[in-house]
């Protein structure tokens, strides 16, 4: 059964922000206006109507004119929209009917990144390099069926002539990298053109682009850990042109990112001392600190998750990161708090690795003990209890129990 424990559930968490962005309660109206003159917390944008074939030729990889990055579904979230909706969207256009904007960052001059507006612009750029016939059209239903290169010639002329705006927020040389990252999150937060907001993982995503996270991604799809949480394998369920299978696009962490955000859970709850403030922001903040890791801390931290995740299978085998059945569920549940106290209970016992084989038995029937459902434990660990302290004492119990059967 999939993952229905959540621990914390950070998506209702608040956004976190550093200290340096807040105008804080209590100051003066000359301070507040002070603020406001200088332009601090405030975003420079422009707004710029765009021909359709302009924006094909922005975003190709093969065009000389590309100036905006970040449109895969790496970034922000993994494309969702079936060649239905984007059919409606080319409709609309064909209607002259007006479609949402799309929100651009510009990082340096002349160079931008797509902030909202993934799914429209790949939707754009699919029908104009054929990859799908349009389906689905309420109005233009004669036109059902045809690529862009079999449109009727005038209404091909027309969808070229067509235009989406593009609000572009300006790059600011007097803000820093910090803030940048904050303004982008707030302009992130607040956008829901599409009627779907970004979900926390898919803002961390976004914001926080770079080699750490590009590794997250990379152990997300690895095979042992995609089983476990019953994703369909990645290497699989990709197609020659970059997409997706239908059975791994419809997996809800997979769809989500939320396999991502597991494999971010280990790195950010691995030193338990350090646990404190929302899963959210203890999240955010494990992605924003390794932003600049070097390449010899990326094989180091590469290797601890593997040797975890190696440890964990071995030793659970098929019971892993799984609570028992209860009388309420009649299978076992996959549990992201169950996972975090394995998986550190393992790094925390790490140098003691041949020790835990040979007394996997033993650690199992431990294991069994702690999550027994009618247990002194069990609401501990299934993730009943709120707190930043609850994930401490879940990861502490679990970790104890090893050392205790491996140490007498």
């Amino acid at each position: 059964m999939a993952d229905e424990s959540f621990n914390i559930n950070e998506d209702n968490d608040d956004l976190t922000v550093s200290s340096s962005m807040i105008v804080q309660q209590g100051i003066s109206d000359s301070q507040i206006e002070k603020h406001y003159e200088t332009g601090r917390l405030r975003v420079v944008q422009e707004k710029n109507d765009i021909f359709l074939t302009h924006v094909i030729s922005f975003i190709s990889t093969e065009s000389k004119s590309k100036v905006w990055s970040n449109i895969r579904p790496e970034y922000q979230r993994r494309l969702r929209w079936d060649n239905k909706k984007k059919s409606q969207l080319i409709e609309s256009f064909i209607m002259n009917i007006p479609v949402p904007p799309i929100f651009l960052y510009e990082k340096t001059l002349g160079n931008f990144e797509v902030m909202d507006g993934q799914q429209r612009l790949n939707a754009i750029s699919s029908f104009y390099e054929g990859e799908f016939p349009l389906q689905g059209l309420k109005i233009w239903q004669a036109l059902n069926g045809k690529t862009y290169s079999q449109l009727p010639p005038l209404i091909r002329r027309g969808l070229d002539r067509a235009k989406i705006s593009a609000i572009t927020l300006m790059s600011d040389n007097s803000t820093s990298a910090e803030d940048s990252i904050d303004l982008r999150a707030q302009v992130f937060d607040r956008l829901n053109t599409g009627g779907e907001k970004l979900n926390a993982q898919e803002l961390r995503n976004a914001l926080y682009a770079g080699p750490f996270n590009e590794l997250m991604i990379e152990l997300s799809r690895n095979s042992a850990f995609a089983q476990a949480w019953e994703i369909p394998n990645y290497e699989e369920n990709l197609r020659a042109d970059g997409s997706v299978s239908e059975s791994l696009e419809k997996n809800t962490l997979y769809k989500r990112m939320s396999d991502v955000e597991i494999v971010i859970r280990f790195f950010a709850f691995r030193n338990p001392e350090d646990i404190s403030g929302s899963v959210r922001s203890m999240l955010d903040e494990t992605l924003k600190k390794n932003r600049h890791v070097t390449d010899s801390g990326l094989n180091k931290f590469k290797e601890e998750f593997y040797s975890c995740l190696d440890l964990c299978l071995r030793v659970y085998k098929e019971d892993v990161f799984r609570l028992p059945k209860s009388k309420s569920k009649n299978d076992s549940t996959l549990s992201r708090p169950l996972y975090d106290a394995q998986m550190i209970g393992m790094y925390l016992n790490i140098d003691n690795k041949e020790k835990i084989i040979e007394n996997a038995q033993q650690i199992r029937e431990g294991m069994s003990l702690l999550t027994k459902p009618d247990g002194d434990s069990y609401d501990l660990m299934v993730g009943r209890a709120n707190t930043s302290q609850s994930v401490k004492e879940r990861i502490y119990r679990v970790s104890n129990m090893i050392d205790e059967v491996i140490n007498g």
